[in-house]
């Protein structure tokens, strides 16, 4: 993980864009661990925003995949 951006919290609005973002790629993408990833959360979270892993973090850091995405974001500027 970047250093400079390991820290910094997702806005809540950024995250939730990019959880949508992963949402989409995976359903196209079923057979990948990511997408496993995403639908175990998906299901543990029972359709409530507010149990999904990127708000399960302290300072929401966000879970592997929206981390991941929001750090290749800030990479790029």
């Amino acid at each position: 993980m970047n250093a400079s951006t390991s820290d910094i919290p997702i806005p809540l609005l950024l995250a939730e864009k990019l959880c949508d973002e992963i949402r989409t790629e995976t359903e196209a993408n079923w057979y990948t661990e990511s997408a496993r990833w995403c639908w175990n959360c998906q299901k543990s979270a029972g359709g409530n925003l507010e149990k999904r892993g990127f708000l399960r973090q302290p300072g929401n850091r966000g879970c592997v995949l929206v981390n991941a995405r929001f750090n290749v974001d800030m990479a790029n500027g």
